[in-house]
């Protein structure tokens, strides 16, 4: 049976943040290549530009630091050839903890947004198991890697079963992200996102041809607030962390 779902594709997040140079420097040694920034907007890519990510840029006083708890608690992103994982860790990128697994090496790193990756060439992230510090040899060969996948996230949510409920019913449980939820306490959890730095988008891919038309009657069915723009090119809603959901053709 087709679903509306079938031809989802999850490209990125998009997080806001404080200090664009500090973010840019950080992720451009996890091996993401920065292909374009434009006003507030810096957009990573592979060389083939087949990977994607974005980071918005929002100074305060417009935007100010989480109060307590941020909705993002993890980021998984998986980078299939496991030797460029190994030369990012000879980057000297700052390492929480540092895992092996069958394929190779796997770390955790925290953003100078304090938003946390972990990165990884496994099949299964369950078989990774953590290891002691390794000084891994200094490399100056890899500027990006070939390829990196936005895996999974955990989310912080102030009403887990809300959470649940949304990605589960709403969605039919194929939302094209993995997501986890952690019951979490904090005054800003479900704040607007353009509000703190914190994750501010989910943005997903459809086809040229998709019906966005057909996806916002489904939605809206579904007792959601829905926002089509006029060529029916871009469809958007918020979950319940008041994350906004992107739909883009």
């Amino acid at each position: 049976v087709m679903t509306l779902f079938d031809e989802v594709r999850f490209r990125h997040p998009v997080l806001r943040i404080n200090n664009r140079d500090h973010n840019i420097e950080f992720y451009k040694k996890l091996g993401f290549k920065l292909v374009n920034e434009e006003n507030a907007i810096a957009e990573f890519s592979t060389k083939q530009k087949k990977a994607s990510f974005v980071i918005e840029e929002s100074p305060s006083p417009y935007t100010h630091a989480v109060e307590g708890t941020k909705k993002l608690n993890k980021v998984v992103v998986k980078i299939p050839n496991a030797d460029e994982v190994t030369a990012i860790l000879g980057n000297g990128v700052a390492v929480e903890r540092l895992f092996k697994g069958k394929n190779g090496y796997a770390f955790e790193t925290l953003s100078p947004e304090g938003d946390l990756f972990l990165l990884h060439s496994e099949d299964d992230i369950q078989q990774l198991t953590e290891i002691d510090s390794v000084n891994f040899p200094k490399n100056d060969e890899l500027k990006e890697v070939s390829d990196f996948s936005f895996e999974s996230m955990t989310l912080n949510v102030a009403d887990e079963a809300a959470a649940r409920a949304f990605y589960d019913d709403v969605f039919e449980g194929q939302f094209p992200l993995d997501i986890q939820f952690v019951q979490a306490q904090g005054a800003d959890l479900a704040v607007d996102p353009l509000e703190t730095w914190d994750v501010e988008i989910l943005e997903c891919q459809v086809p040229d041809n998709y019906d966005l038309k057909a996806l916002a009657s489904f939605l809206e069915d579904k007792g959601q607030t829905v926002y089509l723009d006029k060529k029916a090119s871009v469809l958007v809603l918020s979950d319940p962390s008041n994350i906004e959901i992107w739909f883009i053709k």
